[in-house]
């Protein structure tokens, strides 16, 4: 986009050139990705347009054509920054005298805590209703985030099994599952909150999914001899 092309489309939109607040790029990047969320989660991607942004925001247009080019870049980036960087604690390499439960416990936690922070839930339903339509958007979020999360988790499923106790097809397919698994409880939660009779709190789930992931449900029943 040339630069008459951007002060043409900063010409539209609201006057707020007296008041619009002065922020760092950054700064004003999350802002306009909170604005992009919100917007897009209530009128839906297709419905909703950058128009509807900037007045979210009350920016004008060319405002946010210097930071993202089209809606799919700023969905794509929304997705990207959102989902990517508030992941980072469940990238920690554990310390050396940790125990591997102690280890899958505190990733597994800090699984549970990501979805519990605003919009992550809001995020993942969008990405879910809209990826199939931007299938490039979703490959692209695809190799860049999950996979990454994704082999973090193998190694640590893996450590402390030098006995082999699991095969490395067991762990690849943990270390793929264990996340949706823990997404699916979420944003069950999530939804069913305000009528499930179970008035359960976030900490609460999420103790309960780690214990089960790490323990099963236990109680199994021994088997019954055969009769005679």
């Amino acid at each position: 986009m040339t630069i008459e092309q951007r002060e043409a489309l900063d010409q539209e939109g609201p006057d707020d050139s007296q008041h619009r607040r002065r922020l760092q790029p950054e700064e004003r990047r999350a802002e306009i990705f909170d604005a992009a969320l919100a917007v897009f989660s209530e009128l839906g991607y297709d419905r909703a347009t950058l128009n509807d942004v900037v007045e979210r925001i009350g920016v004008s247009k060319g405002c946010l054509y210097h930071h993202f080019d089209s809606k799919e870049q700023l969905l794509l980036e929304l997705m990207r920054v959102r989902l990517g960087c508030t992941f980072e604690e469940s990238d920690e390499v554990p310390a050396s005298n940790e125990s591997r439960e102690a280890a899958l416990r505190a990733r597994l936690d800090a699984i549970w805590q990501h979805f519990q922070r605003p919009g992550q839930l809001d995020l993942m339903t969008l990405a879910i209703n809209e990826f199939p339509k931007i299938p490039e958007a979703g490959r692209v979020l695809f190799e860049e985030v999950v996979t990454r999360k994704r082999e973090n988790l193998r190694q640590a499923l893996d450590r402390g099994n030098q006995c082999g106790a699991a095969s490395p097809e067991d762990i690849q397919m943990a270390a793929l599952m264990i996340p949706w698994m823990i997404m699916g409880v979420a944003l069950g939660v999530h939804q069913f909150r305000r009528i499930d009779p179970l008035k359960l709190s976030p900490e609460q789930v999420g103790k309960a999914v780690t214990n089960m992931i790490l323990n099963g449900i236990g109680g199994v029943c021994a088997e019954e001899p055969d009769e005679a």
